[in-house]
């Protein structure tokens, strides 16, 4: 058995599959596992079994780990999936004996809450109380709320189930976090809504952005340019095809510019359940011409390239939640423009690049960036606002501060457990 000297274990739920070298995982977890591997002699990382098919294997760059120089020291072990009952049965022996093995070799845990059914990482948290163990717990999104979304539109069955399992679920992980040595609460959305529970919450991020991926001064200045020439509007969104991030409402904003004579060129990156539905609406409204839906795009160059070349993020997320192309439009210097949630204005409440409207409101979300066009001068300084936010986030930084959260919460352990006898 290794020493504990320093060593990390992470729970979670992130797909890892088989490849022909072994597991693969997909490639920002990779970055994010070298950032651990500076902070930790070891790290051993967990997650589960990619679903052979599904959706997100075709929206992944999934890479070998030993491909990443810095990750030499990180085992990486895939669970079955069990979110079934029944599936739960039949694996939880001996996942259990391999998470309670894992929890008394490491000298750091943390554990990303969420789910119901097959929520190994919640039982890795009950382990680690049963051996009184300190540990982190991670959440990156209100998963409540984002669960009480959806099922408006789910079946009678669907909603009759989660009415009942949903106060459940939060009670649990409410439960959990109150137990938690430290809670680490991916923005303001998710700390608002859990912060209360947590004797030390601390609002995070995530992203995989480096001081070299941050707008240059030249390019800054060319963009600046060309915004005050009065140029075409040049609209962005990356993300996955799908109703949480509002695609509709995307088009209904696109579609009214186009009523009102506004030029503008629009991309969505990413593909997902949606795309079909958005390229037969783009045809139908006669916008093919401005709107290009440039599907799954694995390259970071590209998507980061294309956030530098572009005049605004136009996005209309439906449930509060931290995605990570927020933080890469603030890097590249490209402002935010969409609904008010907790994140967006946390992210450029200290520096500015960005402007939101009420939830949901089509109307106001058109008017805003109609009011961007016929004010460059306003555009401009909203892209200079942008990027002096987003050299507030990159990824040394971000991890760095995690880690120190983590050691200091292990050593608060220590000293109340010495303390003790």
């Amino acid at each position: 058995m290794h020493a504990l000297t320093s060593s990390l274990l992470l729970v979670t739920h992130v797909p890892i599959r088989k490849g022909p070298a072994g597991p693969q995982i997909d490639d920002q977890t990779a970055a994010g596992i070298v950032q651990w591997c500076k902070a930790f002699e070891r790290v051993t990382y967990i997650g589960m079994e990619e679903e052979a098919g599904s959706a997100k294997a075709s929206s992944s760059q999934w890479v070998d780990l030993s491909t990443f120089p810095g990750a030499q020291n990180c085992r990486v072990l895939a669970l079955p999936r069990a979110y079934r009952m029944q599936e739960m049965a039949r694996h939880r022996r001996p996942v259990m004996d391999l998470i309670r093995r894992e929890i008394a070799a490491h000298s750091h845990l943390c554990f990303t809450l969420g789910g119901l059914n097959g929520d190994w990482p919640a039982l890795a948290a009950k382990e680690a109380i049963r051996q009184d163990r300190a540990y982190s717990a991670w959440l990156d999104r209100v998963e409540p709320l984002i669960v009480a979304r959806e099922m408006k539109e789910a079946s009678f069955k669907s909603r009759l189930f989660w009415r009942v399992a949903l106060p459940l679920f939060d009670r649990r992980i409410r439960s959990l976090l109150s137990r938690s040595t430290v809670a680490l609460l991916q923005g303001r959305d998710t700390y608002d809504y859990y912060a209360r529970f947590a004797p030390s919450p601390h609002c995070t991020y995530d992203t995989h952005t480096s001081v070299a991926d941050e707008i240059d001064d030249a390019a800054l200045a060319a963009k600046r340019a060309r915004i005050l020439e009065k140029s075409p509007l040049t609209i962005l969104y990356v993300g996955r095809a799908a109703p949480m991030k509002g695609p509709g409402d995307w088009l209904s904003v696109l579609e009214a510019l186009d009523l009102q004579s506004i030029p503008f060129r629009a991309t969505w990156i990413g593909d997902g359940p949606d795309l079909a539905r958005m390229q037969e609406r783009v045809a139908r409204s006669g916008l093919t011409d401005q709107v290009v839906l440039h599907g799954f795009e694995g390259n970071r160059a590209v998507l980061l390239r294309a956030m530098r070349e572009s005049d605004l993020l136009l996005f209309c997320h439906k449930t509060p939640e931290s995605p990570r192309c927020l933080i890469e439009a603030l890097v590249s210097g490209c402002p935010l423009v969409g609904y008010e949630t907790a994140y967006p204005k946390g992210l450029v409440d200290a520096r500015g690049g960005g402007l939101f409207v009420p939830q949901d409101d089509v109307a106001a979300l058109t008017a805003c960036v109609r009011d961007l066009h016929a004010d460059r001068q306003a555009l401009a300084r909203l892209v200079d606002e942008a990027a002096a936010s987003g050299r507030l986030y990159n990824e040394d930084d971000v991890y760095a501060h995690r880690a120190r959260l983590m050691k200091q919460a292990g050593a608060t352990a220590r000293d109340h457990a010495a303390l003790a006898t």
